[in-house]
């Protein structure tokens, strides 16, 4: 029994020291990022409820009354609310992101590319700030709010959009690369 408890605690030691970040930890791990672009899919009067799912997965509250449901989706500040009429469709949907103050950037490195290789060396909750300035050297622009930064590392060949936890050490949440 003794062995058996030793080797128990000695299996939690051994993962509790994982350098690995574990999004199942946090309270984030049961939002989704609302994307814009995702955001402009919806249409009034034609897009349907099992669209909006489709796109952006159950939503965080849903409500029914006698104009229809609504759905509300949030994470880390931004919010989207969708309201489905009673022919199941789109009525009127709200998106509010969250608003990011500048803080800081550096002009220098336009001239620099962007290796593709190295971007989808990107893991998200994994990746930290740190590690991208590494790789592609300080970002342009920082911008951050309450929950989140805000990273653009605006190159030659492309602009790559960084968004990182206040905490855990800067981790990626998300990031969109687009090239030039």
């Amino acid at each position: 029994m003794a062995k058996h408890l030793l080797l128990f605690i000695s299996v939690i030691a051994f993962f509790s020291c994982s350098k690995k970040y574990n999004p199942a930890s946090t309270p984030f791990a049961i939002y989704h990022p609302i994307l814009e672009s995702d955001v402009r899919k919806i249409e009034k009067g034609i897009t349907t409820s099992d669209d909006v799912v489709k796109i952006f997965g159950e939503p965080v509250k849903n409500s029914i009354s006698d104009r229809g449901d609504r759905y509300v989706y949030g994470y880390l500040g931004d919010t989207l609310t969708v309201n489905i009429d009673s022919s199941k469709t789109v009525s009127s949907f709200l998106y509010r992101p969250s608003i990011f103050e500048p803080v800081s950037g550096n002009p220098d490195n336009t001239n620099r590319s962007i290796k593709e290789s190295k971007v989808r060396k990107i893991e998200i909750y994994n990746s930290s700030r740190s590690q991208l300035e590494a790789w592609f050297k300080p970002a342009n622009k920082k911008e951050t709010n309450q929950l989140r930064n805000r990273y653009t590392f605006d190159r030659r060949n492309g602009t790559l959009i960084v968004y990182t936890l206040n905490n855990y050490d800067d981790r990626v949440l998300s990031y969109t690369f687009q090239p030039k």
